[in-house]
């Protein structure tokens, strides 16, 4: 229908041409428009909403008067953004009636906190005549982001499989501006040459929507023109806290990268690090071999002369799937003068390591218990990012049930992001520095990993376990061995997890080797597991995805309510698109029909919104993602997708997300943080 209309526009338009081809031109000349009438006016009779709130629309009327045609009213808005939001009606008619107004729906974003736009409403009989109002438009509700410094840290990977980290501080002012700050950011530029481009920051600005989902950009210095500005998508957990991943458009880099991490507010005046033990993790990529990599350890800090001295210092690497355990580490620590920003640059030796034994890192530090690590080498060897957690209570103990995530790389492609491992276990400590896991569980994937017995590319092991670990007594080094799983995979499967504690409740850091017959690089984090589970709320998360051919990270907002229709439902902004709507299900039924895995709730999410439409790049081809969710507490939890050879629906992918309770602002019923957990990165390369 709509191209039949098409073709009688273009007729008409044709006969309307030979009509006037074949008739006078003094049509125009004899039939001129009635000049407008001496005491035309117009004057807005309904005046709109000012300040006006992002997450709101509001309406204007206008009235003409000396019009006898009642030809009625154009409208038209205008600002200094390509986006100045949009009106319902480009006309509307003359009338004092709110029923014969027009709606003014605000943009979905903007720079800064606050946008002006300008309306105008012209008398159709005669545009001399107007009228306008101008509408500041205000984000949402400033105070749920504190003015001050965050850290922010990012961990991903561009098109060409090369990983992408960056690390830095900025210094908001409460209002949508990024006063300053300091970056580094290790990428591949366009000659393929590694570069590790440490600059200061020199402007930008931070929006956040009426759903607690925001963008920032960051400006860094203009005569550094390795790195162009940051567009960076979050997601609100609290006033000092967010989720955050790139979206488009992608850094100036050589390529547009996929990553995702955290941001978290930094302690005042910029803190430095204390004396004592500090928990660490970081992963990448080794160049001195060209083969990824994860280190873990503790460093202790003497603060009185800045060194880490070797006792009590030790750290493991998983080098392409060979393991180096507990090898002495040494180093000292530094700060630039003046130091506005909490930076500090750790240098760290491990002598015993196969590869490169000396590393650079600049820590930026969150507060006396948190410092976001990454590889700032200028001898261009290694590349790794991650995390270092304080010890200020000492290791404590290891027992108790924990949730852990360890996202990785499978060694069969060597792709980043291939590996998801999620799954919980109960720790018991013998007291003569053995320990047992008991009630384990797992959802581990290896997306390109080929079994030699069923000939099948991807691999799953979903099943129980049990384990042995030895512990430390002077580090809290942790060294387990997983074993007995039920199902048995095929070949066997004995992968080794090394625990870093950090006490006082803190969670520890993991790092993971697969073994013999699953090759694989990964680390991340374990998280004491309460006992009541439920799943209901209001969440943020951020998710790491990887299709074989395309990492894609993000973040979002998801509300969950089991009483609903589509107990899940939410919106994604990532690397591939932003603004993208799902829904979904999930049950109470077991996620194995073996053994009870305490707080994992089978689901199943959609690429649709609640009206059923729309599509949604975080999810598959098929347009479904099926996921198990593991639950941490009431308020944070892991999840990983679980179809990745699922006979009758494989999708290829492999997903790992982490999610929170947001609590700013607070949901109807929902209960307030009772352990920070965002304080923690919950995403390792």
């Amino acid at each position: 229908m709509a191209t039949r209309r098409w073709i009688l526009s273009l007729l008409s338009a044709a006969m309307i041409s030979v009509l006037a081809g074949c008739s006078s031109n003094t049509f125009n000349v004899q039939n001129p428009p009635p000049p407008p009438p001496p005491n035309l006016a117009i004057n807005l009779s309904t005046m709109p909403a000012n300040p006006l709130p992002v997450n709101q629309t509001t309406t204007l009327a206008a009235t003409v008067t000396g019009d006898p045609n009642n030809y009625g009213v154009d409208w038209s808005v205008t600002c200094s953004n390509p986006d100045c939001g949009k009106l319902s009606a480009p006309h509307t008619v003359s009338c004092p009636d709110p029923n014969c107004a027009v709606t003014y729906t605000p943009p979905v974003s903007f720079p800064g906190n606050s946008e002006t736009v300008n309306i105008v409403a012209f008398a159709t009989a005669d545009n001399k005549a107007n009228a306008s109002a101008s509408i500041k438009i205000v984000s949402f509700d400033t105070n749920n982001i504190q003015a001050g410094s965050y850290v922010l840290q990012l961990q991903g990977s561009d098109p060409g499989f090369q990983p992408y980290q960056f690390a830095g501080v900025i210094q908001l002012d409460g209002n949508g501006v990024i006063m300053s700050g300091e970056q580094t950011v290790n990428f591949v530029d366009a000659s393929g040459s590694f570069v590790s481009n440490q600059a200061a920051i020199t402007g930008g600005s931070y929006f956040l929507g009426p759903d607690g989902r925001g963008t920032i950009t960051i400006i860094p210095d203009p005569n550094d023109a390795e790195v162009g500005p940051e567009t960076i998508g979050f997601v609100l957990l609290s006033s000092s806290h967010a989720l955050i991943a790139l979206v488009p458009p992608s850094p100036t880099v050589a390529t547009p990268a996929a990553a995702s991490g955290t941001m978290d507010l930094q302690t005042a005046p910029p803190p430095t690090l204390h004396s004592g033990g500090y928990a660490f993790v970081v992963s990448g990529t080794d160049f001195a071999q060209g083969v990824p990599t994860a280190i873990g350890g503790i460093f202790n800090v003497d603060s009185t002369n800045n060194t880490i001295p070797g006792p009590g210092s030790v750290a493991d690497q998983n080098l392409a799937g060979v393991m180096t355990v507990t090898k002495k580490l040494t180093g000292a620590l530094s700060y630039p003068n003046p130091n506005p920003f909490g930076i500090v640059t750790l240098t760290l030796s491990v002598p015993l390591f196969p590869s490169t034994t000396n590393f650079q890192f600049t820590g930026y530090i969150v507060d006396d218990n948190r410092i976001k690590l990454i590889e700032s080498d200028t001898n261009g060897l290694g590349w790794t990012a991650g995390l270092a957690i304080g010890q200020i209570a000492g290791f404590g103990s290891f027992s108790g049930t924990y949730v852990f995530g360890v996202p990785g790389v499978d060694l069969s492609i060597n792709y980043p992001s291939t590996l998801t491992s999620v799954g919980v276990f109960t720790s018991h400590d013998n007291g003569d520095g053995t320990g047992s896991l008991q009630n384990g569980y797992t959802d581990t994937f290896l997306q390109q990993y080929f079994n030699p017995n069923t000939g099948t590319v991807g691999a799953q092991i979903s099943a129980s376990f049990d384990g042995t670990y030895t512990i430390d007594a002077v580090t809290g080094h942790v060294v387990a061995t997983l074993k007995d799983f039920s199902p048995r995979p095929s070949p066997g499967y004995q992968p080794r997890f090394f625990f870093y504690p950090t006490g006082n409740g803190n969670p520890p850091l993991v790092l993971a080797s697969g073994g013999t017959n699953y090759p694989l690089v990964g680390a991340g984090i374990a998280y004491p597991q309460t006992s009541t589970l439920t799943f209901s709320g209001d969440y943020g998360f951020s998710f790491i995805q990887q299709n074989g051919g395309q990492e894609n990270d993000g973040t979002g907002q998801m509300t969950v309510d089991p009483t609903a229709p589509y107990p899940l439902l939410g919106i994604v902004d990532s690397a591939i698109a932003s603004g993208q709507s799902f829904r979904g299900t999930f049950t109470s039924d077991p996620c194995s029909p073996v053994v009870d895995v305490p707080g994992c709730f089978p689901g199943t999410l959609q690429s649709a919104d609640a009206a059923g439409n729309g599509t949604n790049a975080f999810l598959t081809a098929s347009g479904s993602l099926a996921a198990h969710f593991y639950k941490i507490d009431q308020d944070h939890g892991f999840f990983v997708e679980t179809d990745l050879v699922d006979l009758n629906n494989p999708s290829g992918v492999v997903s790992f997300g982490y999610y929170a309770r947001r609590s700013l602002p607070v949901p109807p019923g929902s209960s307030p943080l009772r352990r920070d957990y965002t304080q923690y990165p919950n995403i390792f390369r």
